[in-house]
């Protein structure tokens, strides 16, 4: 009940804070005279524009510690109703950019070492079943006759032919992956499972794990590496944009309130 309590009315006082301003129980003689403003040194300005990394990766590996300033929606508002220019004037998109090309970096980096590590462990592995190999061979020659049957269906007219001759040659490709899954589950077998990397968030995931892939797509860390790669791109390519803006305005001054 105590603790409780306690959180609602922290919560609350942050509310009024932001709604009122921090000195709102002061004297009016003693009130600052301006109301907030997102350029105020308690917002974290990542948020506005856009998000905040360090609330991605909380309780993972990959958790950049925490964030001490405010995530004010209301401050994002204010922050979203200006223009290009006068946001490209704060350089708070800039600022952003520069720490996501950095977190970028440091997965860049880990993905390569990984990478490194995964490789080696594949180069001792066994060599694939003969048997097997000739199986997705067998498969793969199919394919190629049955693209060209269709090809010549195509030239032809015989369009629905065409069509049903697609649909095998795709039921084909799908056969030709699960042959190759095999092919390396078995190779992995005896020598235990082998670790791929993920281009995106540097997960390490079993060789063939099919299950496993897909539950890491849906993860913490790659869906919050793949919002800041996004993220990145759009800065990058705004950024000589951002630039030109900069010529054409001046920072605008914080908003003050005069009706106290």
């Amino acid at each position: 009940m105590g603790g409780g309590g306690a959180g609602a009315r922290k919560v609350a006082r942050a509310m009024m804070d932001e709604l009122m301003g921090k000195d709102r129980n002061k004297p009016l003689s003693e009130r600052r005279r301006r109301r907030n403003h997102f350029s105020d040194d308690d917002y974290c300005k990542y948020y506005l524009s856009g998000f905040c990394p360090y609330m991605l990766f909380t309780n993972t590996k990959s958790d950049l510690g925490q964030c001490n300033l405010n995530h004010s929606d209301m401050m994002r508002e204010m922050w979203e109703k200006l223009s290009d220019g006068e946001r490209a004037s704060y350089r708070y998109e800039d600022d952003f950019q520069v720490f996501l090309e950095d977190i970028v970096r440091g997965i860049e980096l880990r993905i390569s070492k990984r990478k490194e590590k995964s490789q080696a462990d594949l180069n001792h592995l066994p060599p694939p079943d003969p048997e097997m190999v000739q199986q997705k061979a067998v498969l793969e020659t199919e394919i190629e006759k049955n693209t060209e049957e269709m090809d010549n269906l195509n030239d032809e007219g015989r369009f629905e032919e065409a069509k049903a001759m697609m649909m095998k040659i795709e039921s084909l490709q799908q056969e030709v992956k699960r042959k190759t899954r095999e092919i390396e589950n078995k190779r992995t077998l005896e020598t235990g499972k082998v670790l791929g990397v993920c281009d995106i968030c540097g997960v390490l995931i079993g060789v063939g794990d099919e299950q496993a892939d897909a539950r890491h797509l849906v993860g913490k860390q790659h869906l919050g590496y793949e919002q800041i790669r996004n993220k990145l791109k759009e800065l990058r390519e705004t950024q000589e944009r951002r630039r030109e803006l900069r010529k054409q305005y001046a920072t605008p001054p914080p908003f003050f309130c005069n009706s106290l």
